[in-house]
C-alpha cells in the first residue's frame, strides 16, 4: 500500500540570509530614520531615511560614533547619557514632544527630532536601535498656531475688556450722582449692570489666563514676597463681599508679625487667594466663618482657606481642579461660575513649584491648603514658562 506524499510543515527553517534581507527591507521601508549602534555608540547600520535627514552618505556614517549626529554643544552630555542607557538598555518610547531634542546635519545645521530607543539582543550580543523623526514641520505649525492664539488673545483682551471696563466706569459715575438725579429703582438697575459687567470681566480675565497656561506661555514676574501681607490684602478685599452675605472672615497667623518671605509672582499668587476666597464665600451659608490661616512647615509657607460651608463629596474632591469642572451642588443650586478658578489656582501654584490640596466633608466645610517654597532658595527652581533645547539623546 502506497503512502501519500506528506504535506510539508507550515513552519520551515528560513536561511539566515533571508532573515537578514527581510530585516534590511523593513529598515529601508521605514518612513523615519532608523539606525543601529553597538553598546559603545558606534553606528553599525542605517537606512536611506538617515541619509536623507542628515545629508551623509551611508559609508560616511558606518563605524562613526553616534555623536556625529548630535549638536557639538551636547556631545559631552550625550556620551554620558548614552553610557548610562547602554548599562541598562530598555525600551524608551518616542521622546521629543515634551523635551526639545535636536539633531545635527552634515552641514552643521540643526533640526528638532523625536527619538525612540530599543535594545536588540541576539547571540552576538546587544545592540541599540534608534528611530529618528524630523518634527520641523510640526514645530513650524505649532509656532504658527501659537502666534494665531496670541493674536486672538490680544484681540479678545481689547475687544472685550475695553467695553466692559467702560461700562463699569460709567455705572460708577452714574451711581455717584445725587438722589435728585437717580431714582431708587434706577440705582438698583445700575447695581445689577455693574455687578454683571464685573462678573463678565472676571470671566474674560480667567479665559485669558487659561489661554496663556494652555500655550505654556504663562510668565511669572517673580520677586520676594511677604506672604502674610499678600494674605492680609486678599482678606481685606474679600471681607465686604463676605459680610454682605452674612459671613465672617478671620485670619490666623502663626508668629504674627514675623516676615514669611517667599519668591514668586505677587499678582498671580494674589489671584490664587482671590479665587479660593471667592469659592469659600460662594459655598458657605449665611452665618458661616471663613478662616485664612498662615503657618510655616519646614521649608514651606502654608496658607489654608477653611470654610464652614456645604463641603464636597469624597468622590468629587479628586475632580475639582479639572478645567471646567463644576461640583454637583454648584450645578443644582445654580451657583454662578465657569469652573475655571480652581484649575487656574492649581496651575499658578504648580508654576511656583508648590502644591495645592483639598480636604472636605459634606455639611462641615472645606479646607484648601497651598504650600509654597520659603526663602530665596525657591528662586532657583521657580518655573517661569520657559524651556531650553536639549540634544538628540
Amino acid at each position: 500500500m502506497s503512502v501519500p506524499n506528506a504535506v510539508p510543515d507550515a513552519v520551515t527553517e528560513v536561511p539566515v540570509q533571508a532573515h537578514d534581507q527581510f530585516f534590511r527591507s523593513l529598515m529601508e521601508a521605514a518612513p523615519d530614520g532608523f539606525l543601529i549602534v553597538d553598546q559603545s555608540g558606534v553606528i553599525k547600520l542605517v537606512n536611506g531615511q538617515v541619509e536623507n535627514l542628515f545629508g551623509y552618505e551611508r559609508s560616511e556614517l558606518l563605524g562613526q560614533p553616534v555623536e556625529v549626529l548630535v549638536p557639538m554643544r551636547f556631545h559631552g552630555a550625550h556620551a554620558r547619557q548614552r553610557s548610562g542607557y547602554a548599562a541598562k538598555p530598555r525600551l524608551r518610547p518616542m521622546m521629543g514632544t515634551e523635551r526639545d531634542l535636536y539633531a545635527r546635519r552634515k552641514d552643521g545645521s540643526e533640526f528638532p527630532v523625536e527619538i525612540s530607543l530599543a535594545p536588540i539582543t541576539s547571540d552576538a550580543g546587544t545592540v541599540i536601535s534608534a528611530i529618528i523623526r524630523d518634527v520641523s514641520e510640526r514645530k513650524r505649525l505649532q509656532e504658527e498656531s501659537d502666534r494665531i492664539r496670541e493674536e486672538l488673545i490680544a484681540t479678545v483682551s481689547h475687544e472685550l475688556r475695553t467695553p466692559l471696563s467702560s461700562i463699569i466706569g460709567y455705572t460708577e459715575l452714574l451711581s455717584d450722582l445725587g438722589e435728585g438725579h437717580l431714582s431708587t429703582e434706577a440705582r438698583e438697575l445700575l447695581e445689577v449692570i455693574e455687578r454683571n459687567a464685573r462678573r463678565e470681566l472676571c470671566l474674560v480675565d480667567d479665559l485669558l489666563t487659561l489661554a496663556s497656561m494652555t500655550s505654556g506661555r504663562m510668565v511669572l514676574n517673580a520677586e520676594p514676597i511677604d506672604i502674610e501681607r499678600l494674605a492680609t490684602d486678599a482678606v481685606r478685599a474679600m471681607r465686604p463681599r463676605a459680610e454682605a452675605q452674612g459671613l465672617s472672615v478671620v485670619m490666623e497667623v502663626e508668629a504674627a508679625g514675623s516676615t514669611t518671605a517667599i519668591f514668586g509672582d505677587a499678582v498671580r499668587l494674589g489671584q490664587v487667594l482671590d479665587n479660593l476666597l471667592t469659592n469659600a464665600v460662594k459655598f458657605t451659608p449665611r452665618g458661616g466663618v471663613i478662616t485664612v490661616a498662615l503657618r510655616e512647615d519646614e521649608a514651606y509657607a502654608v496658607v489654608e482657606i477653611r470654610d464652614t460651608g456645604v463641603g464636597v463629596p469624597a468622590e468629587e474632591v479628586a475632580l475639582i481642579f479639572e478645567r471646567l469642572y463644576r461640583a454637583r451642588h454648584a450645578v443644582e443650586k445654580h451657583v454662578q461660575g465657569a469652573g475655571l478658578g480652581l484649575s487656574i489656582a492649581k496651575a499658578i501654584v504648580d508654576a511656583h513649584e508648590g502644591a495645592i490640596s483639598v480636604e472636605s466633608e459634606v455639611g462641615h466645610g472645606t479646607t484648601v491648603s497651598v504650600r509654597l517654597p520659603l526663602g530665596p532658595s525657591a528662586q532657583n527652581n521657580l518655573s517661569v514658562g520657559s524651556s531650553s533645547p536639549r540634544s538628540a539623546s
